[in-house]
């Protein structure tokens, strides 16, 4: 045990401290704060703890936050209070980027946020543990359940259906396994599916639409019930495959949607690339926005085949980002969309971008670490950086999804 005043928070959202000639990483913990924090693993000068006692709290620190964040691997800034949101959140993007050039230091001090209110997840997938007859998430750093009855972030539908949901797999005996959930935008639907072996239970079961098992491509395979999409009311109306990605926070991704058609009225492309489509939601938004000139690339074949339905006359290559890339078109006039997976865009995927150069790209990012790299990459191959935003797609946690717009200089 050992107490610590918190200086900063790190990229990963830990409070960070120095006890004893050693960097403390401190879970649970805030700037200003003096904590008694636990140690829970060493390595190489650093301490990894968690808070156990707060003997002086941070004006940022919520009274009442979820009794089993900590214990549950979600949720790693549910000790924040909502008010106090942005200022966390910027703390967590300048601990991941450090080390970031002036340009993208000061864009971070400046950059607005946009905050989510809790209850907010409308895609989540949860772990059914069939000997403690557990549906929830992952405990922090381990494979055990956590009851997560009630749940701060949960939308109403899952929210209401998880008991119930939970139920039906003990009495189907259903052995350990994986439950992907989605809801339309209103809650109107939802539909489920099974990553695990034997059959999904019979139907129908309250709160569901829709129950199928996928392989694990993300296929739907034979042994399920019910409706296999869900709708999303959009401007431009978006089905949404369970087993494919879509924006999984109800209140912001309609603003973000309607924040995307903003910038590309500003920006007025004549083209407009989404190099990682999904099932069209930031294509959409582009459409909505009066292009006609429209290509959207997404390598997963059920997300493209969506994204053809959702967006008829748009052209839709199912191929990876770096194949489109290798011939891309012209760049004159276009705008490039860019929501790369978590790690950001690959070697191959920026040395291609860059090679295209296209007049504007549009970068979002769900990690700032990776995101800062990809800024950094293209501000240095000739791209200057317009405006960065943050936006707090994944409340109560330290994943910060950074808007960017970058202009060929």
């Amino acid at each position: 045990m050992a107490r610590v005043e918190i200086m900063e928070l790190a990229g990963g959202g830990a409070g960070v401290g120095r006890h004893e000639g050693k960097v403390w990483f401190v879970r649970g913990a805030l700037p200003g704060e003096l904590v008694e924090a636990v140690e829970e693993r060493q390595r190489a000068g650093i301490v990894e703890a968690r808070a156990v006692a707060v003997e002086r709290p941070s004006p940022w620190r919520e009274p009442d936050f979820c009794p089993v964040a900590g214990v549950c691997g979600g949720c790693d800034l549910a000790h924040v209070r909502r008010e106090a949101a942005p200022e966390a959140l910027r703390a967590v993007v300048r601990g991941a980027l450090r080390h970031a050039p002036s340009a993208l230091a000061a864009a971070i001090e400046s950059a607005p946020v946009e905050v989510s209110p809790l209850a907010w997840r409308m895609r989540a997938r949860l772990h059914w543990d069939a000997l403690g007859r557990q549906l929830g998430f992952l405990g922090h750093r381990s494979h055990r359940v956590v009851d997560i009855s009630p749940c701060r972030i949960l939308g109403p539908g899952l929210s209401a259906a998880h008991r119930g949901v939970a139920a039906v797999l003990a009495g189907a005996r259903c052995p350990d396994g994986e439950l992907e959930w989605v809801e339309s935008l209103d809650g109107t639907q939802a539909v489920a599916s099974w990553l695990g072996p034997g059959r999904v239970p019979r139907g129908p079961v309250a709160g569901l639409d829709g129950w199928h098992r996928l392989n694990a491509g993300g296929w739907t395979r034979v042994g399920g019930w019910g409706a296999t999409s869900v709708r999303m009311e959009l401007p431009v109306p978006l089905e949404v495959p369970i087993g494919v990605f879509f924006q999984g926070n109800r209140y912001l991704a309609p603003r973000l949607f309607d924040r995307v058609v903003e910038l590309v009225r500003e920006l007025r492309p004549g083209r407009v690339v989404d190099l990682y489509g999904g099932v069209g939601f930031l294509a959409a938004a582009a459409r909505h926005a009066g292009v006609e000139d429209l290509t959207v690339v997404e390598s997963h074949a059920l997300a493209a085949g969506a994204a053809a339905r959702n967006l008829p006359g748009a052209r839709v290559d199912a191929v990876m980002a770096e194949h489109f890339l290798d011939d891309p078109g012209r760049p004159e006039g276009c705008l490039a969309l860019a929501d790369p997976p978590r790690s950001g865009l690959s070697r191959a995927a920026m040395q291609g971008l860059v090679a295209w150069h296209p007049a504007v790209v549009v970068l979002l990012s769900c990690d700032p670490a990776a995101g800062g790299r990809d800024l950094a990459a293209l501000t240095g191959a000739g791209y200057r950086l317009q405006s960065l935003e943050l936006w707090d797609l994944f409340a109560g946690s330290h994943h910060v999804e950074m808007v960017a717009i970058l202009v060929a200089s």
